[in-house]
């Protein structure tokens, strides 16, 4: 092979576009180990940080987002910034031009994408979510391929064949983790990337609650940040509770292992990583979020069995406490909630991604097929 396959993922912004970028980035590699990828970002966008601390190849375009936004801004990224980052991209491919672009969402996916048609290089569409962001469901008419995290996704796109549910890829470590029952019931509680302001603040007086009834846990709670972290562990320590409070999460495995019943925002890797975990979990959808998809997704594994949804503005510290000792100390009530989140889980992602991904690489193809003879 005398020039290397180069697959180029574009999108970002937060959390939950650049991990799945970075977990289908990862996978590809490890199937085909002579793939180059290469992303496209935004600056203002968590790619622009992470993206160059793991030493990836990445382009950063000085993008905005037009949802919300006023007529002038809008006006600005469609006449200026969009026109601009796709002759920096087309002038970046000119070194070496990829042979697929994999738009994830994100503002930065437009121009990757829109770049891609104009240069004639396939494209495939990665939405993670059940509910599809508003970039997605905009380019879809124009792609080859739609790769779906949530099958519920399909009734939201016009894509036909061209869809494909795939499931979001979890990273090994944490598929290698499995639920099962602790001696003392652990509660988690994890906000997202940014943390949750309505969980630092609920979850804590709710656990104070169950330990002046008599019940006795411990818990692991991810604050977000270091100043919402020490709030919550003033409040547990008041009420003499175990309870490990943490900023940032760097060991997730370890997190899921440790606990019984996870209190979360759903984002469409928290509900995939707690599905392939079978971890049981009470999920607090973030109201705001664009087009209600935290909804969306926490609903999918809500309807196997495999999770509860709370409403935020239904939410107290007295309700969610009824909950939390609804669920956390009924062993078998737990068991049968894994069970059904892991009968849900896209433990096959990957294959099924770097399959559709296989149409448009067909020397990398042409490869699996002569290790598998």
């Amino acid at each position: 092979m005398s020039r290397k396959p180069l697959l180029c993922i574009a999108g970002g912004g937060t959390g939950g576009h650049v991990m799945p970028a970075l977990a289908l980035a990862d996978a590809a590699r490890d199937r085909w180990p002579e793939l180059q990828v290469s992303f496209i970002g935004a600056e203002r966008g968590l790619e622009a940080r992470l993206l160059p601390e793991r030493g990836e190849q990445v382009l950063l375009l000085a993008m905005h987002g037009v949802k919300g936004a006023g007529l002038l801004q809008k006006l600005r990224v469609l006449l200026w910034e969009l026109p601009k980052s796709v002759v920096s991209i087309r002038k970046a491919w000119k070194q070496q031009r990829p042979d697929l672009l994999v738009g994830v969402g994100g503002y930065a996916s437009i121009s990757g994408v829109a770049a891609a048609l104009i240069s004639r290089i396939p494209v495939v569409l990665y939405e993670q979510n059940a509910m599809p962001g508003l970039v997605n469901r905009t380019l879809s008419r124009f792609c080859k391929r739609i790769m779906l995290g949530f099958a519920e996704a399909t009734a939201h796109l016009s894509g036909g064949t061209r869809m494909s549910a795939t499931g979001n890829i979890v990273r090994q470590v944490i598929a290698d983790v499995q639920w099962q029952a602790h001696a003392m019931p652990r509660l988690l509680v994890l906000g997202g990337s940014q943390g949750a302001q309505v969980l630092n603040q609920t979850v804590p007086l709710s656990c104070e609650m169950l330990v002046n009834e008599g019940r006795e846990f411990e818990i692991t709670h991810v604050a977000g940040n270091e100043a919402a972290a020490k709030l919550a562990r003033e409040i547990y320590q008041r009420a003499g509770l175990k309870a490990e409070v943490l900023p940032f999460c760097n060991d997730m495995p370890a997190f899921y292992a440790s606990g019984s019943l996870m209190v979360a925002r759903s984002g469409a890797m928290t509900v995939s990583e707690a599905a392939v975990c079978g971890m049981p979990t009470l999920f607090v959808p973030l109201p705001h979020a664009a087009d209600d998809h935290q909804r969306f997704n926490a609903e999918s594994l809500a309807c196997v069995g495999g999770a509860v949804v709370l409403s935020q503005q239904e939410l107290s510290a007295e309700s969610l406490a009824a909950t939390i000792d609804e669920h956390l100390f009924d062993e078998k009530k737990l068991a049968v909630m894994s069970r059904s989140a892991q009968a849900w889980a896209p433990f096959d992602a990957s294959d099924k991604q770097l399959n559709v991904l296989a149409e448009f690489l067909p020397v990398l193809a042409d490869a699996d097929r002569e290790v598998a003879a």
